[in-house]
């Protein structure tokens, strides 16, 4: 069996694919697993990292707006998605898969249709609550479409007769498979079992508002609630971070329940220490929270496309998994209340673990790769 998959632009279209490709390139079944992606995007990062072949093509997302120069830019971008869709089609023609699995972003776009003019079936996978524009559109002719959150599934039928799937979303394996010491020692954390941890990540990029509210709210984090906080920066917002906490109080930095961190490779360790987690609103970020049954502090990121994570985090929010802060009112004292709020009530706390076990999809990957075998015809 032979498998192409796409999706880029951002690590939530990105590391599903991933995880579904390094599963399926373990699978003696499968011959070649190839990932087409943007030239220069991210995934032309990561994806030869996992030791995966990477196939680039040159695309951009459709211009939008309201600029009288709209009506050109859009001219000159539907000759750009010509020319990424024959390359496409060239990639295909050559590889010659089975199936083609795609996760969104724009530069699916171009690989899907190639698939669909060469009749090579296709399964279009949605991470989000609110389906982006290209899953909208391909997902006309997928053979299946899977998705993770059940709020969206209906959003994304075209056909009545259309199977739609709510799979959850494809995670790492290591994911959920730690057990607490296992996690604190491969951290190097020597804390009680018993110390409530607060995690908090803005995701690969880091969150600016989130930080600042983090360090502000610290003192009190510490001395009052008596809790221990990691804190991952992201690695272009860590020094802003550290002259932060260095105008603060420099002692914050050396105190022995506090850890801060530009990057942490251990997302499996430290979603099996956490007790409660501070991030924004990513739908792979949730489906590892999810998974781990971590009650989660959502602060989605206003400037998503389509106000994907704002979608996300009212989702959760309604399952009762997550609490909100709104980006604007995420400050010091809010986060505090928050947090005070659910460490005073441990019968919610454990009421919001219990409800993000219950949304979590351990088996997303290997249920996505069975059906993908099934749609190649391979046992």
């Amino acid at each position: 069996m032979r498998l192409v998959v796409t999706g880029g632009g951002t690590g939530g279209h990105i590391y599903p694919a991933l995880a579904v490709a390094e599963l399926m390139r373990n699978d003696p079944a499968v011959a070649s697993v190839t990932y087409i992606g943007k030239t220069g995007g991210l995934e032309s990062e990561l994806v030869p990292q996992h030791g995966i072949e990477f196939l680039g093509i040159s695309f951009y997302g459709m211009p939008r707006g309201k600029s009288p120069l709209l009506p050109f830019r859009l001219l000159v971008w539907l000759a750009r998605l010509e020319q990424a869709k024959r390359k496409a089609r060239m990639y295909l023609s050559e590889i010659k898969p089975h199936v083609v699995f795609g996760t969104g972003g724009y530069v699916s776009a171009p690989v899907l249709m190639a698939a669909h003019d060469l009749k090579i079936p296709y399964v279009v996978h949605e991470p989000d609550a609110n389906p982006g524009l290209v899953n909208r559109l391909m997902g006309r002719q997928a053979a299946v479409i899977t998705t993770s959150f059940t709020e969206g599934a209906e959003l994304l039928r075209y056909r009545p007769t259309q199977e739609i799937l709510v799979t959850g979303n494809p995670i790492r394996g290591s994911i959920g498979t730690l057990s607490r010491p296992e996690a604190q020692k491969l951290l190097g954390l020597d804390w009680p079992e018993d110390k409530k941890v607060l995690l908090v990540t803005g995701g690969s990029q880091g969150a600016r508002r989130i930080n600042l509210a983090v360090v502000e709210a610290l003192p009190r984090l510490l001395d009052e609630l008596g809790l221990a906080v990691i804190h991952i920066t992201g690695k272009k917002l860590y020094d802003e971070t550290m002259e932060a906490l260095d105008a603060l109080d420099p002692a914050l930095k050396s105190h022995a329940c506090y850890q801060v961190r530009p990057y942490s490779g251990e997302m499996a360790a430290l979603l099996a220490v956490a007790d409660v987690a501070l991030c924004r609103a990513g739908s792979l970020s949730l489906s590892e929270m999810y998974v781990c049954g971590v009650p989660t502090i959502l602060v989605p990121y206003p400037h998503a496309a389509a106000d994907h994570q704002r979608k996300n985090a009212q989702a959760s929010v309604r399952a009762e998994a997550s609490v909100m802060i709104e980006d604007a009112e995420c400050t010091g004292a809010s986060l505090f209340q928050e947090i005070s709020g659910l460490l005073k009530n441990p019968h919610r706390l454990l009421a919001m673990k219990s409800a993000a076990i219950g949304l979590g999809h351990p088996d997303a990957t290997s249920q996505i790769v069975s059906g993908l075998k099934k749609i190649a015809h391979f046992p």
